[in-house]
């Protein structure tokens, strides 16, 4: 009575098969089986076929004699096993040493007028792994439930799912251009109820003060930094809200948090810097009061004096010197206070109230001078990158370590300063509706309130041009996959 062979299992990319030692030998030499993909023996655990101790012979290049065993695989496990007894596909007539390689496979796939090799009018469903012969569902030979090659007994892998990693290949490989900006200005509108409810969502917590401000910035660069790294792969038809059915509080809540911040420091950190230097450093030059704000005049906060409220009093008094005492007696009344906080509210919805703030501090030296104006184009210059590296990498200290971000500016070449200029002109449209949407709500500001429905509008626009320059860097990721050693789909 003979031995029984005892059988070992193989996952692979195709599905799960059963083999011998000597034909899973055979397959490792012909490229069917990667050290990656996971073998098992008898009822054993799964482990790496690469650290199997019977196959690393295998993987190192020991010849297998190609008589001993058929190159076609067995029936799937994952459908009906392959019973002792029962026969095989026939097998070629002529051993082959190897089988096409995927990537050729792909690149040498016609996307247009292909047809199945024996009815030239009827379109193809499987194609030949092993020389890229296609067929149609009728031509395939399916044994157990796994479509073969009529000609060679091979594998068939589903036509549709080669051609669209053929056409992402062609897409990938055709140049950073206009054509990726307007994908990316199309790729928002692809997933039509996410972008809605996604906005919406933004707009009203940024109503809400800071607690909920936090949150709206958590959810919008978690959706940025999800868009990055799956376009940056080659997804690019996967929707930007990430995947909440598994809630897990580092992925979703703490990570995003902490790359937004190593953006926040690697980018405006200089900026922020020089801030303190000079609110510190300047704080009490002329001109700056600490209780009224820059440009706020001594006399304002002191109150009407002596000499003041004689003039007021005198019914001679010089009427300019009357209507400067007035004033001041004017700002003590309780409805100043309120009139003030007013005016403080409206100045902070002024785009142009921080500028005015600066040009005080501004006088400090020329040197802080430059050093702030150089840290500004660096912030502008690098910020784009930084959102890359964060979509990309997910790592904090990759985010905060600007070497990362130019050494990738620097494989990437001219594709970044491409997207570099996109980036901005989209930027620059954001702040032209910014400012219209400003400009047309003025009416409804509120006391104390500010511009309520400005900012509901302007957070949903902003929601959805950020979606817009997410896309935009993951696709300049993607088209220098090769250049950066982003493993893609």
């Amino acid at each position: 009575m003979s031995a029984q062979v005892e059988l070992w299992r193989v996952s692979t990319a195709e599905g799960v098969f059963e083999a011998d030692l000597e034909t899973l030998k055979q397959w490792i030499a012909e490229g069917c089986v990667l050290p990656t993909d996971k073998v098992s023996k008898g009822n054993l655990s799964w482990i790496d076929a690469g650290r199997a101790p019977m196959l690393k012979a295998a993987f190192s290049g020991e010849r297998v004699p190609l008589a001993v065993v058929p190159s076609t695989p067995p029936a799937a496990a994952s459908h009906e096993e392959v019973r002792p007894g029962e026969s095989l596909p026939a097998a070629p007539a002529e051993p082959r040493n190897s089988f096409t390689e995927p990537a050729t496979l792909i690149r040498n796939l016609p996307l247009t007028g292909v047809s199945c090799h024996n009815h030239p009018n009827v379109p193809p469903v499987f194609i030949c792994r092993m020389d890229g012969e296609v067929f149609c569902k009728e031509c395939a030979r399916v044994v157990k439930g796994i479509s073969l090659c009529p000609l060679c007994g091979d594998l068939c892998m589903p036509y549709e799912q080669v051609k669209a990693k053929a056409v992402n290949k062609e897409f990938q490989s055709s140049g950073f251009g206009f054509e990726d900006l307007a994908r990316a200005v199309r790729y928002p509108f692809q997933h039509k109820v996410a972008l809605l409810f996604g906005a919406l969502a933004y707009g009203l917590l940024l109503l809400g003060g800071f607690r909920t401000g936090v949150i709206a910035y958590v959810i919008m660069f978690g959706c940025m930094s999800h868009v990055i790294s799956q376009v940056a792969w080659g997804r690019l038809n996967r929707s930007f809200m990430p995947d909440f059915t598994e809630f897990s509080m580092w992925d979703d809540l703490v990570q995003p948090i902490f790359l937004g911040i190593g953006i926040t420091i690697v980018t405006w950190g200089p900026v922020i810097v020089l801030l303190i230097a000079l609110l510190f450093g300047v704080m009490s030059g002329p001109g700056v009061s600490p209780l009224g704000g820059p440009g706020a005049s001594a006399a304002e906060q002191a109150g009407p004096s002596q000499d003041d409220l004689a003039t007021i009093m005198d019914p001679n008094a010089d009427p300019d010197k009357l209507a400067e005492a007035n004033q001041k007696l004017s700002e003590l009344r309780p409805g100043a206070d309120i009139r003030r906080e007013a005016e403080r509210t409206k100045q902070q919805d002024d785009p142009t109230s921080g500028l005015q703030f600066l040009l005080p501090y501004l006088g400090a030296g020329l040197g802080l001078a430059v050093l702030f104006l150089l840290a500004i184009v660096w912030a502008i210059f690098y910020y784009p990158m930084a959102l890359a590296v964060a979509g990309y990498t997910q790592s904090f200290g990759s985010v905060i370590n600007p070497m990362v971000g130019l050494d990738t500016i620097r494989r990437m070449g001219g594709t970044y300063f491409k997207a570099f200029g996109m980036v901005l002109l989209i930027q620059l449209v954001a702040l032209v509706i910014n400012v219209i949407v400003a400009v047309v709500t003025a009416p409804l500001a509120l006391p104390f309130l500010g511009n309520l429905p400005a900012k509901f509008i302007d957070g949903t626009f902003t929601f959805y041009f950020n979606l817009v320059i997410a896309c935009l860097l993951g696709l300049s990721l993607y088209k220098c996959a090769d250049r950066l050693d982003i493993c893609g789909d």
